[in-house]
């Protein structure tokens, strides 16, 4: 069976392995709170709990151990992201 050289997935791979090289090791899971969550966004405290946190791709994203929320980084971005391109949401 012949391969063919996808430029596509080699681009791909060639970002993973720089990522993997130039990001510490020990940093594998990070998380942000709701402050730095309206940093994030550039959003209100009160817009995203009442438009965005109560997604439920946003909650499958919260991680709390504790009282305190806390969702995983850099997912809720990405997930933020997606959020803004199906709802037509514009950053200040």
């Amino acid at each position: 069976m012949e391969t063919f050289f996808d430029p596509v997935e080699y681009a791909k791979e060639c970002v993973r392995k720089e990522v993997e090289r130039l990001m510490p090791t020990e940093i594998l899971f990070a998380t942000v709170d709701m402050e730095k969550l309206t940093i994030i966004c550039s959003h209100s405290r009160t817009y995203l709990e009442q438009n965005f946190v109560c997604t439920k791709e946003a909650k499958e994203l919260e991680c709390s151990p504790t009282t305190k929320r806390l969702w995983k980084y850099p997912e809720i971005r990405d997930c933020w992201l997606k959020y803004c391109d199906e709802n037509g949401v514009k950053n200040k």
